[in-house]
């Protein structure tokens, strides 16, 4: 009878290693269809980017204002970073208002008289129909 107790112990310990065997190789696998997916994740971001590279940098810039304006400012960046977030700031008001006027140049010079009448501006054509 000893002998069928030594049999029986034996088999549920192989059953146990067999077990964990059994769910090593399924997280193996798992990790490995992970890795995998991920590779192919980071394949097609990097042909995205390559395809269309400005709109990946609109989203960097999009995802780095949203993270700038979650995070909180610490002192520390105050003290060190104001005066020339300041200076930042008047250059990018300076700036947009002189591509405002560049652009209203470049528009008049390009479309002239004819499109401010298309769309109804102050031309000669609408101020001679005003006086008839």
């Amino acid at each position: 009878m000893a002998r069928t107790d030594q049999t029986s112990s034996s088999t549920g310990s192989n059953t146990g290693s067999t077990n964990s065997q059994s769910a090593y190789e399924g997280n193996n696998s798992r990790t490995v269809d992970a890795r995998e997916k991920l590779s192919d994740l980071s394949e097609t971001a990097g042909r995205q980017i390559d395809n269309s590279p400005l709109i990946a940098v609109g989203a960097g810039v999009a995802l780095g204002a949203i993270l700038g304006a979650v995070l909180p400012k610490t002192q520390k960046e105050q003290e060190l970073l104001g005066p020339l977030g300041t200076k930042l700031t008047d250059a990018g008001y300076s700036a947009a208002d002189r591509a405002r006027e560049m652009s209203k140049q470049k528009f008049d010079e390009m479309a002239g008289d004819k499109v401010r009448e298309f769309f109804g501006g102050s031309g000669s054509s609408s101020s001679g129909n005003a006086n008839s």
